[in-house]
C-alpha cells in the first residue's frame, strides 16, 4: 500500500516563518489533516520519493539524473547538511542552484517544510494551499506530492 504525503516548501530557501504567519497556517483549511512542521536550521532535501522521475537542467532541458546523484553528493555534509547548492550544469555550463533544477515531479530544498500524510479520499488542493501560502506570507511556496 502506498504512502502518500504533501509538502510545501518556499521557493526562498532562506525564508523563516514569524509567529502571526504560522498561526494563520495552521488555521487554514487542511481538509481534516493535521498539518506537521518542520525546521531545521541545516538546509535539507524534500524528495518526491517514487514520484520523482526526472531532473533537467532549466536552460537546455537536458536530462541531468547520471550527474545529479554526484552533485547531491558533492553538495552534502553530515554535519552541516547542504552547505553549497550553487552549480554549474555539466550540459551548458549554466550557473544555477540544485533547488532551481526542473524536477518532476517537484522537489526542492528547505529549512521550513509543512507536511501533510494524505489520507484515502483527501481532497486538499494543493494549488490553493500554495495560493494562500502565498496570501500569508508574501513568498511562493512549492508542492511536492511524495509517494512512498
Amino acid at each position: 500500500m502506498s504512502h502518500y504525503i504533501l509538502r510545501f516548501i518556499p521557493e526562498d530557501i532562506y525564508f523563516s516563518l514569524n509567529h502571526s504567519e504560522l498561526s494563520k497556517i495552521e488555521n487554514l483549511n487542511w481538509d481534516g489533516n493535521n498539518p506537521s512542521f518542520i525546521f531545521s536550521e541545516r538546509m535539507l532535501f524534500a524528495d518526491a520519493g517514487r514520484n520523482f522521475e526526472s531532473v533537467k537542467c532549466p536552460n537546455c532541458n537536458s536530462n541531468l539524473a547520471k550527474w545529479w546523484g554526484t552533485a547531491m553528493d558533492s553538495a552534502f555534509s553530515e554535519e552541516y547538511g547542504f552547505v553549497d547548492i550553487e552549480i554549474n550544469t555539466p550540459c551548458c555550463n549554466y550557473e544555477v542552484s540544485l533547488h532551481e533544477l526542473n524536477y518532476y515531479f517537484p522537489q526542492g530544498f528547505y529549512r521550513i517544510m509543512i507536511e501533510v500524510v494524505q489520507m484515502t479520499g483527501s481532497r486538499i488542493m494543493s494549488e490553493e494551499i500554495v495560493r494562500n501560502l502565498f496570501s500569508i506570507t508574501g513568498v511562493s511556496w512549492r508542492a511536492i506530492h511524495a509517494c512512498y
